[in-house]
C-alpha cells in the first residue's frame, strides 16, 4: 500500500524577505525562508543535547538539533517515533498519534464524511484522498481462517490473508493448541479469557467482602466453561447488580431463604444463571413451597398495582378477610389471590374509590365477560353481606346476555351493516352500535344494555354512549 503523508501547506513566498519562491529552503514553526535568508536567521550554534554544532534560529537560547528531536519519544503515547515519525509545533509524534490526533479532518472523497486519516492512495486510481473506511472496503475484507479485516491473497483454497497462507496453524503459545498464524499472539479462546479475566480483575475491586470477591470470581469462572467464553464476556455485566447487593446486605451469597425474600421470585429470574450456579456447586437448595409463596406475595403486589397509588378501603378490609380466612382453614396463599383478582379487577374497571362497593349492575356487567369468576366472587359477596350489610347476588348470565363477538367478526359485520338501505331498523341500528363497540373499543356489550344506554350525537355527526360511567364515541351509520 503506497500513500502519501499530508504535507506542510505549501509556501510560495519567504516570510522572512518576500520574494516568491517554488520551494522554501527551510520551514521553522510555520514560516517559510529562502536560500538567502536562511544563513541570516539560522546561525551555527551548539546542540544543546548532544553538542554538535548545527544551524538554528536565532534566537533560539537551547536548540536542538534535527537529530536528537528525532530521537524524542512521542510526545501523547511515549513510544519510539525515530522512525516514520513527524516533528510537529508541540514535538516529536509517531505516526499513529499524527494521523489520529494531530492531522486536521478532511473531507472523504468517495463517502463524503469529515473525519482524521483520510490520505491520498496510489492504488485507488485517483489521487483524491480518503479515508481509511472507504479504502477497506476496496482492498480489505475478512479472512475466512483468522476473522481478521485485511488485506486478502489468492490461494489454491480461496483467498486467505498473507499470514495465513504462509504460516498456515501454528501452536498457540499459551494452551498450545492450533490456531491460525493471522490470529496473532495468541488464539481467539485465549484472548477472549484474558480478556474476561481482566474485566473480573477490575471489576471486583467494587466489593468490600473478601470472600464475595471470591465467590463473584469463582462464578465467572464457570459461566465462562459451561455456558462459552463469548457469551460471558457479552453478558459480563447483567450480574453485577446481584452481587453488589450482596454485599451491601451481608457480605457474602447468603442462603435461598434470605435471597428469595430480598429478590423475590421475580428478582431471582432476571438473575438465573447466578442461581444455576449456586444449585451446581451446591450452596443453596431451594424451597419450593417457600418459592411458590413468595411468588404468590409477588403477584398479589401486582394486583393492587392496577390500582394505583389509592387501594379502596373495602379493598383492604377485603384481603385482611382473606388472610384471616386462610389461617383458619389453613388454605395456601393462592387461594387469596384467587378470590381478590375478581375484585380488584371490579374495582379498576369501574373506577371505584374509597368506601364504595359495586353496584349489581356493575356485578352483573363484569360477570358477562368473565363468566368464570363466579366462584371466586362469593367470598366477596359473604364479605360485603356480613361486613357492610350490602346484599348482592351472583346471577348466572342468560343466553342472550353472553358475548361472543370477536373483533373480526364485529368488523364483518359493520361492513354488512354498512349496505343495507338507510335508515336502519332499531335492532339494526343497535347491532351496529355493539359491533362499533367491540372493533373500535374491545368493549362487550349486550343489545339489552345497550337500549339502556344513553346515546347521543354532537355536531359533527358522531356518537357517544355512556356506559360503565365512561363515554365512547363511535361512528354515525353512513
Amino acid at each position: 500500500m503506497s500513500k502519501t503523508s499530508p504535507s506542510l501547506k505549501a509556501h510560495d513566498k519567504c516570510d522572512a524577505c518576500g520574494k516568491s519562491i517554488t520551494k522554501a529552503h527551510r520551514v521553522h514553526n510555520g514560516e517559510a525562508y529562502c536560500d538567502i535568508c536562511y544563513p541570516v536567521w539560522f546561525k551555527q550554534k551548539p546542540c544543546s543535547r548532544c553538542g554538535k554544532i548545527h544551524r538554528a534560529y536565532i534566537t533560539d537560547s537551547k536548540p536542538v538539533c534535527s537529530e536528537c528531536t528525532r530521537k524524542e519519544p512521542c510526545i501523547r503515547c511515549g513510544k519510539d517515533a525515530y522512525v516514520n515519525g513527524s516533528t510537529t509545533k508541540y514535538g516529536r509524534v509517531c505516526q499513529s498519534c499524527k494521523l489520529n490526533h494531530f492531522s486536521k479532518e478532511k473531507a472523504c472523497f468517495e463517502c463524503g464524511k469529515v473525519k482524521k486519516r483520510v490520505l491520498s492512495y496510489s492504488t485507488i486510481g485517483h489521487n483524491h484522498p480518503i479515508c481509511i473506511n472507504c479504502y477497506g472496503k476496496r482492498f480489505r475484507a475478512i479472512c475466512p481462517c483468522c476473522h481478521k479485516h485485511r488485506k486478502l491473497v489468492e490461494t489454491e483454497n480461496g483467498k486467505k490473508c498473507k499470514k495465513c497462507h504462509d504460516f498456515g496453524k501454528i501452536p498457540c503459545p499459551n494452551c498450545q493448541k492450533p490456531m491460525w498464524a493471522g490470529e496473532g499472539k495468541q488464539c481467539h479462546t485465549c484472548y477472549l479469557q484474558q480478556k474476561l479475566d481482566n474485566k473480573v480483575d477490575t471489576t471486583k475491586h467494587l466489593f468490600n467482602s473478601e470472600k464475595l470477591k471470591q465467590q463473584y470470581e469463582d462464578f465467572n469462572i464457570w459461566f465462562g466453561k459451561n455456558k462459552g467464553l463469548h457469551k460471558a464476556h457479552v453478558k459480563f455485566t447483567n450480574f453485577l447488580d446481584f452481587f453488589a447487593r450482596c454485599d451491601e446486605l451481608w457480605g457474602e451469597i447468603p442462603s435461598y431463604d434470605l435471597l428469595v425474600a430480598e429478590f423475590k421470585p421475580e428478582g431471582l429470574r432476571h438473575n438465573l444463571t447466578v442461581l444455576r450456579w449456586l444449585i451446581a456447586t451446591k450452596q443453596v437448595t431451594i424451597d419450593e413451597a417457600l418459592k411458590e409463596q413468595m411468588a404468590e406475595e409477588e403477584r398479589i403486589t401486582n394486583l393492587f398495582a392496577k390500582l394505583d397509588e389509592q387501594i379502596p378501603n373495602i379493598v383492604k378490609e377485603y384481603y385482611d378477610y382473606l388472610l384471616a380466612r386462610q389461617q383458619q382453614r389453613g388454605t395456601a396463599l393462592k387461594t387469596v389471590r384467587l378470590s381478590l383478582q375478581p375484585v380488584v379487577d371490579i374495582y379498576h374497571q369501574f373506577a371505584l374509590k374509597n368506601a364504595q362497593a359495586p353496584s349489581q349492575e356493575q356485578l352483573n356487567n363484569y360477570l358477562v365477560v368473565k363468566q368464570g369468576q363466579k366462584n371466586s366472587l362469593s367470598a366477596f359477596i359473604v364479605f360485603l353481606r356480613e361486613k357492610h350489610g350490602i346484599k348482592l347476588r351472583v346471577q348466572q348470565p342468560t343466553s342472550k346476555e353472553i358475548i361472543t363477538v370477536k373483533k373480526k367478526d364485529a368488523e364483518r359485520g359493520l361492513m354488512e351493516l354498512a349496505k343495507l338501505p338507510k335508515p336502519l331498523s332499531r335492532e339494526n341500528y343497535l347491532q351496529w352500535l355493539q359491533f362499533g363497540m367491540v372493533y373500535f373499543h374491545e368493549v362487550n356489550i349486550t343489545l339489552k344494555n345497550l337500549k339502556d344506554c344513553s346515546i347521543n350525537e354532537d355536531d359533527e355527526g358522531i356518537l357517544c354512549i355512556s356506559y360503565n360511567g365512561k363515554h365512547y364515541p363511535l361512528p354515525k351509520v353512513v
